[in-house]
């Protein structure tokens, strides 16, 4: 175990923190944090730790299938060749033996009528589905198994014992982020592709910051229930380098607002 945050790329990264708890969850929950940081800042998978995104895929798969079965993770990864081969390397790397032969029999049951899963990716999931309902006839061996090969506790016990493991406090690791994006060679790029694709709101968003003089951090959430002249609209909230924030659009215009005392702190006509 080391604490030197100038680690090793394919070292993996967790917090004191987390190591110290008593929560099975909060190693794993570390990594999953650290990774989705490395992901906002548009490293790709031939950049982060392998062992990072072993146990990452597995706690995906844990968190897909405990919440709409087996379907819902074929369903929202859409099958992606690199996630799937990250999540059946992960089950046979943490030990994970019977989760590893049920996923077999989950991969046969998809390519048995892989001609089907372009139909069944543009259906809707909820609601009456033949083809979710045929994908989900391993739910319950995989609850079963779960009680006595439980993902978390293999996950996390392996996680903990990484080779060249990085341990820092929990306020050390963007720095760690920053440094890891900062020594992309071509990031300039990738940020501007990555902004050519946004959402129209986030594009809003950025540009109101500018505005503002305020550097955006995150967008956190939206919200149907703000109210505005009178009428609920949609606000979506975020954080900048001087708080939280939320932005609504009306009148022809993209308002931004305080969080705290509400005031207005800059407007932009849009089309």
């Amino acid at each position: 175990m080391s604490d030197d945050i100038l680690g090793s790329k394919d070292a993996v990264v967790l917090s004191a923190e987390s190591m110290n708890s008593d929560d099975i969850r909060a190693t794993i929950q570390s990594n999953i944090d650290f990774v989705n940081a490395l992901f906002q800042e548009l490293l790709n998978l031939s950049e982060i730790s392998h062992d990072a995104l072993l146990s990452y895929y597995v706690d995906y798969y844990l968190g897909q299938v405990n919440n709409g079965g087996f379907a819902q993770f074929v369903y929202n990864t859409r099958w992606q060749p690199a996630v799937i081969a990250l999540v059946k390397e992960g089950l046979g790397k943490i030990g994970a033996t019977q989760h590893t032969d049920l996923f077999a029999k989950g991969e046969a049951l998809v390519t048995a009528r892989k001609t089907k899963l372009a139909s069944f990716f543009s259906s809707e999931l909820f609601g009456e589905n033949a083809e979710r309902d045929r994908l989900n006839g391993i739910n319950e061996d995989f609850y079963s198994i779960e009680q006595e090969e439980s993902l978390e506790r293999l996950n996390a016990n392996w996680l903990k014992a990484r080779p060249g493991l990085i341990v820092v406090a929990e306020d050390r690791i963007q720095q760690e982020v920053t440094r890891r994006a900062l020594s992309i060679s071509d990031r300039e790029a990738r940020l501007a592709q990555a902004r050519v694709a946004e959402p129209r709101y986030i594009k809003l968003i950025r540009a109101l910051c500018h505005a503002a003089g305020h550097k955006l951090e995150r967008v956190t959430a939206g919200d149907t229930m703000n109210e505005y002249g009178g009428q609920r609209i949609l606000a979506w909230h975020f954080i900048t380098d001087k708080g939280h924030h939320f932005m609504v659009e009306a009148d022809g215009k993209a308002m931004m607002f305080s969080g705290k005392s509400k005031e207005q702190i800059a407007e932009l006509v849009v089309v």
